[in-house]
């Protein structure tokens, strides 16, 4: 009943508004200029690799709830979380997946790499702060260095003076989840706090054919407050906080049943300096990133043991020289060091530099015609294997008209393991070996008119020492990090975008590739699946005086077979947004998530992602 009353409710709220015929402005930019593929501005149909670009407003009509959300929707990218948006347990963290390849995105806010023992949880990042988000997809590695093994995310932050100056409040009510903030918009000052609260979500995983614990997750809450400034017309700053807390329970059954009780403390931060020379050419940034995870077992009233605080420090400088009508070059400095220290075992501390040197040439040969050649070499200082690497990059572009592109996109990857890594196995620590390889990509993308567009990409992935987890020790239930093998993927992505008339567009992403490892220590090893194969992303979003409609799907099937549980059951989410302007200062929106209530799985361990909920929103603008 109460499933029937929220759809009838949302489509009560969208007809309320859907008489009103009015010019709508596209929510696809078909030909956007990004910034994160090539270092520099350029066109999409001018740039030598597979990009998807999220704006703003795309956000706000399709009603992301947060960063994890807005990334997972789109075609050629998937999540592991723990449930909910990537939610995350302590260093059980949710990350994004591009291609199949686990841990092989970087993610970065406004150029500062996020990731921290690999992992790229973006929970910390408020909605309301996003200006765009940009999507690399393929070799990145030259550019942006370790941990861009299947490419690179670039969430770009709203900045002073981009929106209409005052103050906005907003509250949401839903079934699992509620929240309130304030944000401030000036000339020079952005300013947004927030609190968010978690409720009770019982049966949290699909027990007992997935994990052999029935797990509940309790109530928890998040602070949030970020700051975005423009100190001169050269240069700026952000800097985002959060604090919070989430419970974490369950059973295991038996004739002596195990009870597990756990609270989590997550304090994060992220902030960062920022100069762009107007006339020089020169960008430099600086940041520094830290969590601490701090997780409490109730059961033996002691904290867990994978407790710690994490920390990075990066600089990054670079100089665009232009050689003419011709030939661009950009040269460049980064800088990382990152820190790991156990909240348990104060002994257990480890931190880890790498300096690199990049340089990207680009040389057009003619009007249709050009190549992009990079290399990256680093210097990392790590606690058990120094490295000298080398990643060189191939690209060309040819443009068939104005209106049509094709390019090819090579390059080399390379990532070390966790800087923690070797505590939780230290005879095995010299025994892990870097991920490494290539990826080849080459596509084709066309405007169609000045209403659609069309993206086609075939990719191959050839890895090998894909880091993963060992099988649980009978005695301790513990697991560490090992070299599972090579990685291989071969697959084919296709995007359609169109905009229909100035009330309707949509859009449609196909991918289909064959993820795969194989240990070749084994004798007579096979190659076996080790991520989904089907992945298929559309959204449709309707406008009209005062009301914006979006539905978006996402589909992930033939996903991989987990030799516990057996095969992994296919992802099917489908979200309905619907947002009503009362006033030109008020708004109300209704958000309904996984219509179809499927029982969808956030990883391969189980873990659920939730039924059918809903969160209805209020915001009002000074």
């Amino acid at each position: 009943m109460k499933k029937n009353q929220l759809l009838a409710g949302a489509v009560l709220l969208a007809l309320t508004g859907w008489s009103e015929a009015a010019a709508a402005d596209q929510v696809y930019t078909l030909n956007p200029v990004v910034v994160t593929a090539q270092r520099m501005e350029t066109t999409e149909i001018e740039t030598p690799a597979t990009e998807t670009v999220v704006t703003a407003k795309k956000i706000e009509e399709a009603g992301y709830k947060n960063a994890f959300d807005i990334i997972e929707s789109q075609v050629g990218l998937t999540s592991t979380g723990y449930g909910d948006g990537g939610q995350d347990f302590g260093f059980s963290s949710g990350r994004t997946v591009i291609r199949g390849y686990d841990r092989g995105a970087l993610v970065m806010v406004d150029g500062i790499p996020m990731n921290l023992k690999n992992y790229n949880s973006l929970d910390g990042i408020p909605v309301e702060m996003i200006e765009k988000v940009e999507i690399i997809k393929g070799a990145a590695g030259t550019l942006y260095g370790s941990e861009a093994m299947g490419g690179v995310v670039n969430i770009i932050t709203k900045k002073p003076g981009q929106a209409k100056q005052g103050i906005s409040i907003k509250g949401t009510v839903g079934n699992y989840y509620k929240d309130f903030g304030v944000t401030y918009t000036g000339d020079r000052l952005l300013v947004n706090l927030s609190k968010e609260y978690s409720d009770d979500y019982t049966r949290a995983n699909d027990f007992p054919r997935g994990s052999s614990i029935d797990w509940w997750i309790g109530k928890g809450q998040k602070n949030r407050a970020a700051v975005a400034g423009k100190l001169t017309d050269e240069l700026s700053f952000n800097f985002m906080f959060q604090d919070g807390t989430i419970t974490r329970g369950g059973i295991r059954p038996g004739r002596r049943p195990v009870k597990y009780d756990y609270t989590y403390q997550d304090r994060r931060i992220t902030t960062g300096l920022y100069y762009q020379g107007k006339d020089n050419g020169v960008k430099a940034t600086l940041g520094y990133n830290y969590r601490q995870a701090d997780g409490w077992d109730h059961v033996k009233n002691a904290r867990i043991s994978a407790s710690a605080d994490l920390e990075s420090y990066i600089a990054d400088v670079q100089k665009e020289w232009k050689l003419g009508e011709r030939d661009t070059l950009i040269t460049g400095y980064s800088f990382k060091r990152e820190d790991y220290t156990s909240l348990v075992e104060s002994s257990n501390k480890a931190h880890r530099t790498n300096n690199a040197l990049y340089l990207s040439w680009d040389h057009a040969f003619n009007d249709r015609f050009s190549t992009t050649v990079g290399l990256r070499g680093e210097m990392i200082d790590d606690p058990f294997d120094d490295q000298r690497i080398i990643n060189p990059q191939f690209q060309t572009l040819y443009k068939i008209n104005d209106t049509t592109s094709w390019y090819i996109n090579v390059g080399r990857a390379f990532q070390m393991p966790t800087v923690d890594a070797y505590f939780s196995n230290k005879a095995a620590a010299g025994g892990l070996k870097p991920e490494k390889g290539w990826t080849y990509e080459t596509g084709v993308k066309k405007l169609i008119g000045d209403k659609s567009s069309l993206k086609f990409a075939v990719y191959h992935m050839d890895f090998d020492n894909k880091l993963g987890w060992s099988d649980k020790d009978p005695l301790t239930g513990l697991q560490h990090a090992i070299n599972k093998g090579e990685f291989r993927n071969t697959g084919v992505e296709v995007e359609f975008a169109r905009t229909v008339n100035a009330h309707w567009d949509y859009s449609l992403g196909l991918g289909y590739g064959n993820p795969e490892i194989r240990d070749p220590s084994k004798k007579n090893s096979k190659w076996e699946q080790d991520a989904g194969r089907i992945d298929i992303a559309a959204a449709l979003t309707y406008r009209a005086d005062k009301v914006r409609s979006t539905m978006t799907f996402k589909y992930l099937g033939d996903r991989e077979c987990y030799s516990i549980y057996g095969d992994v059951p296919s992802r099917i989410r489908l979200t309905w947004n619907t947002i009503y302007d009362i006033t030109p200062r008020d708004t109300v929106s209704l958000t309904l998530n996984n219509l179809l209530d499927h029982k969808n799985y956030a990883n391969r361990y189980g873990n659920l992602e939730l039924p059918l909920n809903w969160r209805l929103s209020y915001s009002h603008r000074f």
